[in-house]
């Protein structure tokens, strides 16, 4: 049986919202994201703060695997619940860890953090040399998860929920703003003062790395193109003619000549970018005696280097003196220069 609820609701009823057995077994159904909850996390959501400190829930009780073991998890817009059978109540639901997921996806490391010494009227942890303060200690020891049947609050149940503090107060911009915020291992705490002063509320953790990691990454560019493209001198090819006009024009790009063995006869050319470059209708010249190498062809992979003997059968480069070399696209622009240095 679903049982459609408004979030306005629940925020409302939050601090009476206690669960029963019964209802426990039904699905509360949240109209916002189309998304129910029920069961054993149905409970767990209900008895440790609800909407305001878990959010909405955002996908479905489905199977995914954490850490290498497969367990049925449901995405909050706040957290991820795993539910772990093996375990015994109230142990068998556990938080993920996405404050440190969401600082993994952005490439940050805990390290990169500075680490702090105690502080008065703080709560330092040795563990991660971090302290929490003011408003964010106030929310911080203000939740926790119930663990025992025991009145009141302990640290370790604050513990259990949000984890230690991985980071110090730090500036974010977070959907345009700019907010003081604080990392833990399952939570993000931001300070929102256009709300009311020493106002906290817990970051969209869930629903951001949950973002992250079902969107299709954009395809790697097959290349990458230089932020300046050399320009190609203008057309000048004549039959291998001499091309002094253009020599100091020719860029190297985007294939250059990398040697050309005179005696062999072979043309090293070089693709000097990260893209294929179709060589069909280019010409290397030799222009001592207006002579062209054959069997420039095919297509240099990106940065590619290869070898081009010439196929015309008889010696075209000249061995007892100097021969300048000259390379031509398909339009006859002059695209790489070799000065012989004999």
């Amino acid at each position: 049986m679903k049982r459609w609820i408004s979030a306005a609701l629940v925020l409302l009823l939050a601090p009476i919202f206690i669960p029963t057995s019964v209802s426990a077994q039904e699905e509360a159904c949240f109209e916002e994201t189309g998304f129910c909850i029920s069961g054993r996390i149905r409970e767990y959501w209900e008895a440790n703060g609800g909407l305001g400190v878990f959010g909405l829930p955002i996908t479905a009780q489905t199977s995914e695997t954490i850490e290498d073991k497969t367990v049925e998890v449901q995405w909050f817009e706040r957290v991820r619940l795993e539910l772990h059978s093996d375990q015994a109540a109230p142990y068998d639901v556990l938080l993920g860890r996405l404050g440190v997921e969401q600082l993994q996806l952005e490439g940050r490391s805990l390290e990169s953090f500075p680490a702090s010494e105690a502080q008065e009227n703080c709560r330092f942890f040795s563990e991660t040399n971090q302290n929490i303060c003011g408003a964010f200690l106030n929310a911080w020891r203000s939740y926790r998860l119930e663990l025992d049947s025991e009145e009141g609050k302990s640290e370790a149940e604050s513990l259990a929920l949000f984890g230690l503090p991985i980071s110090p107060v730090i500036t974010e911009n977070i959907e345009g703003t700019d907010y003081e915020v604080q990392y833990f291992e399952r939570a993000r705490f931001e300070l929102h003062p256009e709300i009311g002063p020493d106002t906290v509320l817990f970051g969209l953790l869930g629903r951001e790395v949950y973002t992250a990691l079902t969107t299709p990454s954009e395809p790697e560019p097959l290349y990458e193109e230089p932020e300046y493209i050399p320009e190609l001198p203008p057309t000048s090819f004549y039959y291998c003619k001499d091309d002094p006009d253009n020599y100091d024009k020719a860029p190297n790009y985007p294939v250059k000549i990398a040697h050309i063995d005179k005696r062999a006869e072979i043309v090293y050319l070089q693709n000097m970018t990260g893209r294929p470059v179709d060589l069909t209708g280019w010409r290397m010249c030799s222009y001592k005696g207006d002579q062209e190498h054959l069997g420039i062809g095919g297509v240099l992979g990106p940065w590619e280097g290869r070898e081009f003997p010439n196929i015309q059968g008889e010696n075209i480069w000249s061995n007892n003196s100097t021969d300048e070399g000259g390379l031509y696209n398909a339009n006859g622009q002059l695209v790489s220069y070799w000065p012989d240095p004999k």
